[in-house]
């Protein structure tokens, strides 16, 4: 290891120290300078002596020791970085890569981009982080907000949760400044449950192609999405989002990243988000380009129907029956946030099931704030997210357009079999009440209990399932059904109404490669043959907890190398195949659906291969367009 001599070590903490008092950028460009040598330091002697005898005490005035001594202890650690940003200094981390790619990168953990939402916050956008003075370590994730584990059943999670992670492959320093693509990450978990941690999302593939990724929590379940007005507007998961964009907006290019190149980006709840704040007004200016994997404002699960009501049924399961809105969210604001989150599931009703919908709480159009106090800043008026429908917004128009990739995995609700295995009774229900496999959104006169409901019910099973009962062994013809209801509907519709907009270039994909490194399937024991929900994120995100190891020409090794390319390819240039036939790992060119396409849809099926087809899923998208075409005479195919 180089030593580097201490004469220039102290010259640099003097000058750390001193520049405290210099504008922010010089303060970021001398500790980034400082922390680029920080992981080649080697304690010699006459730093010992130095340290021993108080000699920097001595040199250094008495009110920045307790920085510089902060500073010395990074230093001192290897593989320790210091960096300053608007808000204050940060210690982070300079480490190798964990996947097998050579070379290394800077992180920077558990960030805190908002104030603490307790208390009167609850329910409410949160403020933004004050600056800070010091140095906050920045080593480890933040607390996770309050859930439900999906898959182990456990509570976890703090209110003190608003926390993001930074990853960067270069940082800047007195020579050069990196402007380097920057990609924000939303998770999925059904607004529910989830964190933007690296046990599922390493960030290793991608930082390796030379972006600076960025990955965050949000608020979930009735703390980030109960809606009922008044002083709980709704969408404070999805106000956290924009907060943290701003948070990026203002400080990433401290990490390298460049505030007018971001990509937003997400998988199931997290796509739908995507598409959310492409509806929103508070998000105007905060991204550049969207990619939704799995999902929609349009899904079906993604859309709160009757807000209201639920936020009044939370208060009445634990124990306050009241038509108050004020009392109710006195109230709800004393409840400890697990109780919050296991009432939540009972708030679920009969009718709920029927429409299929088994998150209670979501995204809503929101209301008007009525009861607010204006001597009191910090209970000043919400911002509204939303406050239209996103089918209205969308065939208006009216949405941030930006280039946009949008798809779906071949066999999304393979996610429902663990619904059945909680449920034995669930494929039963659903062949005794046939009009379960209706849309809540199908406008059929008279409803889908009247003859004509039943009908389209009847004609709906004969589709899927021809004379067959609905049991154990139509469960494959069940997943297609279900994958289509849930997912493809929305997604093709979004696709269709954002190309159909001017000034967005938008690309629709079907991943429908079967390998080892699909995620779900293998978190829920699926051993099916298909592509599972949330599969996709293996081969994006590096999680080393399965410690798979395949060989170089496996075909998963290749299906991720082009998945990652064209992800990190349409954050740098807006184009996922920019060189087309002239890449030898694509060999084509993913063309965007057109303005003016009509009903023909190409998109890029994923495979061990990458083709261009037309229509994906056809006979089953025209099934469902000629009901749409004959009973929402306004909605677009």
């Amino acid at each position: 290891m180089k030593t580097i001599p201490v004469v220039y070590i102290i010259s640099a903490l003097i000058t750390c120290t001193i520049g405290l008092a210099l504008a922010p950028a010089q303060v970021a460009e001398i500790a980034a300078s400082t922390g680029q040598f920080s992981n080649k330091l080697k304690e010699t002697a006459a730093w010992k002596r130095i340290m021993q005898s108080g000699g920097l005490v001595r040199i250094l005035p008495a009110r920045a020791m307790e920085v510089v001594r902060e500073v010395v202890g990074s230093l001192r650690n290897e593989g320790r970085v210091v960096l300053a940003t608007p808000n204050g200094i940060l210690r982070g981390r300079h480490q190798p890569y964990k996947s097998g790619v050579s070379g290394s990168y800077y992180s920077f953990r558990g960030i805190r981009y908002g104030q603490s939402p307790t208390g009167a916050r609850r329910f409410r956008s949160a403020l933004p982080e004050k600056p800070w003075k010091g140095i906050r370590l920045a080593v480890r994730e933040g607390n996770t907000c309050p859930h439900r584990n999906i898959l182990l059943d456990t509570f976890k999670g703090d209110e003190d949760c608003l926390f993001l992670n930074v990853y960067t492959p270069e940082l800047p320093n007195r020579v050069r400044h990196p402007q380097l693509p920057v990609m924000v990450w939303i998770h999925g978990g059904g607004f529910a449950f989830g964190s933007g941690n690296s046990f599922l999302y390493g960030p290793d593939y991608l930082v390796a192609e030379g972006i600076v990724l960025v990955t965050l929590n949000y608020r979930l379940g009735p703390l980030g999405f109960l809606s009922v007005g008044g002083d709980a507007p709704g969408n404070a998961g999805l106000k956290d989002q924009v907060l943290a964009l701003k948070w990026v907006q203002e400080n990433i290019a401290a990490f390298g990243g460049d505030p007018t190149e971001i990509t937003i980006f997400g998988e199931s709840a997290g796509g739908a988000s995507v598409e959310y704040l492409m509806l929103s007004p508070l998000a105007t200016g905060l991204f550049h380009r969207a990619i939704s994997e799995s999902g929609s404002a349009l899904s079906p699960w993604a859309q709160a129907t009757r807000p209201k009501e639920r936020a009044f049924k939370l208060g009445q399961v634990l124990g306050l029956s009241t038509n108050n809105t004020e009392e109710l969210l006195d109230f709800l604001r004393q409840v400890p946030p697990r109780k919050l989150i296991d009432a939540s599931e009972d708030t679920l009703t009969a009718e709920d099931a029927r429409n299929n919908i088994g998150l209670p709480f979501v995204p809503a159009i929101e209301d008007s704030i009525e009861n607010w106090d204006e001597a009191d800043p910090d209970e000043s008026l919400d911002e509204l997210f939303l406050t239209e429908s996103p089918i209205e917004l969308l065939k208006r128009g009216d949405f941030h357009k930006v280039p946009y990739i949008t798809g779906f995995n071949s066999h999304e609700a393979m996610l429902f079999l663990r619904r059945l295995r909680k449920d034995p009774n669930l494929l039963a229900s659903y062949e005794s009440d046939s009009t379960r496999v209706l849309p809540f959104d199908l406008q059929i006169p008279g409803g889908r209990d009247s003859p004509e409901g039943h009908s389209v019910a009847n004609d709906v099973r004969k589709f899927y399932l021809g004379s067959r009962q609905i049991n154990q062994d139509t469960i494959n013809e069940l997943i297609d059904m279900w994958t289509d209801l849930m997912f493809v509907r929305g997604i093709v519709t979004s696709a269709r109404l954002h190309a159909a907009a001017r000034n967005g270039t938008t690309y629709l994909y079907r991943f429908a490669f079967d390998g080892a490194l699909g995620l779900y399937k293998r978190l829920l024991g699926i051993s099916r043959p298909g592509v599972c929900h949330g599969d996709e994120i293996g081969y994006l995100f590096h999680f080393g907890f399965f410690n798979l190891s395949l060989d170089k020409a496996a075909p998963e090794i290749q299906v991720k190398k082009r998945m990652v390319s064209m992800w990190t390819n349409f954050a740098k240039y807006g184009v996922p195949t920019p060189m087309g036939n002239h890449d030898a790992d694509f060999r084509m060119t993913w063309k965007p659906i057109l303005q003016k396409s009509g009903n023909d849809l190409p998109y890029l099926d994923i495979t061990d291969q990458l083709e261009m087809k037309m229509n994906p899923e056809g006979d089953r998208l025209k099934f469902w367009d000629d009901l749409y075409n004959k009973y929402n005479s306004n909605d677009i195919n």
